[in-house]
């Protein structure tokens, strides 16, 4: 590490004292913070060409006032407690303390029914640990090498033969490129399609994560409605060169799937209007009736459509790797997009990390991803069952939607029961925290009837156990008198 600063020979202090000033300054002014390693004497005198020993005698009064400490075989670091009063430092008479008004401490928050959750406890460690370790003993292991800025070839093969089981997707690996994200997918497809005044279909009620991202450029977004077939396409503007962003396996936030007429219908729309439709797959994998439909892709007969998905909610936010399927004459304005967002030139270097890449290649590629995927299903089903069963003995029959999959449920409040925003309120009152249509995420509520009478409800973290004496104590708090 190099210190930033200089300094001065034809001042009237000496170096030794200008250097004594210049770290004791740092250290109370905070830029250099307690368990700081400082630089090796020997450097520190090459960077500000001084003599060794100019710095040895600084660092000598600095550890003698305390600001800096010396440790055997370590090296030097900014001391956890300097000299007080700090040096420099102006002092004045006491400020009397401001009463304080007293406040009613908010409850401990002890089931969060957040949504788009990932139980860390799920993750494969010990398959992930062999198989990385496994790629690191490799002799083509070495971090600093570049690889195919469209991402690796053979992970792209595997996602392929993926998506081709899993979705009904018949793609050459030439169609995928590798991304961090989702989010990062739809700037990518934002670069190709989106300029001022672009029309731009989006679902409402929706995901807020990206109609803004399309604003930003000057899109004109349209919203449509949603219903409990997905996205009515039969409300779709007449407007040419337009882009629909679409989720119609589990349309967010409600868990639509977008029926088999509707999909047909959007097929036929996009190729009379000349528009492209850009499909988000959030969690599709995470089916608990009957299969996943095609993806319409599938249905594409003019390369009109888009893929996107990532491995965020099946393995985990932190292996950031997305990707996009598209039609063959859309992978080079896509490569060009994604240089501009995530590539640095002159090497090429592709946004997920290679070695990351590879271990899920092997974990695709070995069975390992079906397996962990068969263990998240059979676990969040329960889950979801409990859920279920709970506000079933607690509430009587609900009104449930997106059942059927993905990692959160959607409960229509009965009439007897107080709007969402007052049982949200209700529920943080005994540590509960559940969601109401104006979470953050969604965008929209307001084109759906009566939205203020839905809670949304994710699962996917929570123990079996633990949903249920949630849900007592939300009982207990909604329906005054019950136990």
């Amino acid at each position: 590490m190099q210190l930033s600063f200089e300094l001065d020979t034809s001042a009237k202090a000496s170096l030794q004292t200008q250097l004594v000033g210049e770290i004791t300054t740092s250290i109370t002014s905070g830029r250099l913070t307690p368990g700081t390693r400082l630089p090796g004497t020997r450097s520190l005198s090459q960077q500000l060409g001084v003599s060794r020993n100019t710095v040895l005698l600084a660092f000598s009064a600095l550890e003698a006032e305390g600001f800096i400490e010396s440790r055997e075989g370590a090296g030097t670091f900014v001391s956890a407690y300097w000299p007080e009063p700090a040096p420099f430092q102006e002092t004045g008479p006491a400020t009397p303390p401001v009463p304080s008004r007293p406040a009613t401490a908010e409850p401990e928050v002890t089931c969060d029914f957040q949504l788009e959750a990932v139980d860390p406890d799920l993750f494969p460690t010990a398959t992930w640990r062999r198989l990385m370790m496994r790629r690191m003993q490799s002799p083509d292991f070495n971090l600093s090498r570049t690889g195919d800025p469209r991402g690796a070839p053979d992970l792209r093969k595997a996602i392929c033969r993926f998506l081709g089981a899993s979705r009904s997707m018949k793609i050459d690996p030439e169609q995928v490129l590798i991304v961090s994200s989702i989010q990062q997918a739809t700037n990518v497809v934002g670069q190709m399609f989106v300029s001022p005044g672009s029309p731009v279909v989006v679902e409402r009620p929706g995901c807020s994560l990206i109609a803004p991202i399309y604003a930003r450029a000057g899109a004109e977004i349209l919203p449509v409605p949603t219903d409990h077939d997905g996205l009515r396409v039969d409300l779709l503007p007449q407007r040419r060169n337009a882009l629909v962003a679409v989720t119609p396996e589990r349309q967010f936030p409600m868990g639509a799937s977008l029926s088999t007429t509707r999909r047909k219908a959007l097929l036929d729309w996009a190729e009379h209007t000349d528009a492209h439709v850009f499909e988000v797959d959030f969690d599709s994998e995470f089916r608990y009736e009957g299969s996943p439909k095609p993806a319409l892709q599938s249905l594409d007969r003019h390369g009109r459509f888009i893929y996107s998905a990532a491995f965020a909610l099946t393995i985990g936010p932190g292996l950031r790797i997305g990707f996009l399927v598209l039609p063959p004459r859309l992978v080079a304005p896509a490569m060009h997009a994604l240089r501009l967002l995530d590539h640095a030139y002159p090497c090429q270097t592709q946004g997920a990390p290679w070695l990351d890449q590879a271990v899920l290649c092997d974990f695709l590629e070995s069975g390992g991803y079906e397996k962990h995927l068969r263990r998240l299903r059979k676990t969040y089903m329960a889950r979801r069952n409990a859920l279920m069963d709970a506000l079933t003995r607690w509430f009587g029959p609900c009104d449930l939607g997106g059942t059927a999959s993905g990692t959160h449920l959607v409960w229509r409040l009965p009439a007897h029961l107080p709007d969402a925003g007052t049982c949200q309120a209700l529920a943080g009152s005994v540590g509960i925290r559940v969601n109401t249509m104006m979470l953050e995420t969604v965008t929209g509520p307001e084109y759906l009837p009566d939205w203020n009478r839905y809670l949304l409800l994710g699962y996917a973290d929570l123990p079996e156990d633990k949903i249920t004496a949630a849900v007592a104590r939300l009982a207990g708090a909604l329906l005054p008198g019950r136990d």
